[in-house]
Formats: structure tokens, C-alpha cells, sequence
């Protein structure tokens, strides 16, 4: 069940990811700052900075930019995905996996 929810999340992320990408290439300019966000916060916060201690410049090219923000967007909604998920789906397995590792 987690690794449903897990796959759900993940393919939710990049539904939101993409129909950002599909709007902008629309011309629907308004909501992509909001369905773009989470890639742009961890962008500017570090990876950004990270990208260009790449040796070569690997970083600094547009393909691993938008590359490395496309997964940023989709882990971050996927992080937010996951939890609302696990609430409203809970686990309902009648059997408890064991404590000590032992089957």
C-alpha cells in the first residue's frame, strides 16, 4: 500500500509539473508561478548553487538546469502529496510487520 501511495505522489508531482509546462506553452501565464514554486524555492535556495561547483560545467547548461528543476517541482509536490494521501488512505493491513527484523 505505501509503495502505491508513493507512485501516486510521485505521478501526481508530475501531472501538476507538466500541466505547468502545458499552460505556460498556452500562454496561461497566472497559476505556473504557483504550480512552479517548489522547483524555484529549492532552485534559489541551494541546488542552484550546487550546479555550478559541477566540474565542466555540466551545471551551467540549460538541459541539466531544467532537468534537475523538473525533479525538484515533482519531489517537492510529491513530499506534499504523500502525507495528505497517507491520511485520507490509511494503511488498513491486518498484519504488523515485525520489530525485530526476524520473519
Amino acid at each position: 500500500m505505501r509503495k502505491r501511495l508513493m507512485w501516486t505522489s510521485v505521478l501526481g508531482g508530475v501531472f501538476i509539473t507538466l500541466l505547468a509546462i502545458v499552460l505556460r506553452a498556452l500562454g496561461i501565464r497566472q497559476p505556473v508561478p504557483y504550480l512552479t514554486y517548489p522547483g524555484v524555492y529549492l532552485m534559489q535556495a541551494f541546488v542552484d548553487r550546487m550546479l555550478s561547483w559541477m566540474p565542466w560545467g555540466l551545471g551551467d547548461n540549460l538541459i541539466s538546469e531544467s532537468l534537475v528543476f523538473f525533479a525538484l517541482n515533482v519531489a517537492g509536490y510529491a513530499a506534499v502529496i504523500f502525507p495528505i494521501l497517507r491520511i485520507f488512505l490509511p494503511d488498513r493491513s491486518g498484519e504488523l510487520p515485525p520489530l525485530t527484523g526476524n520473519k
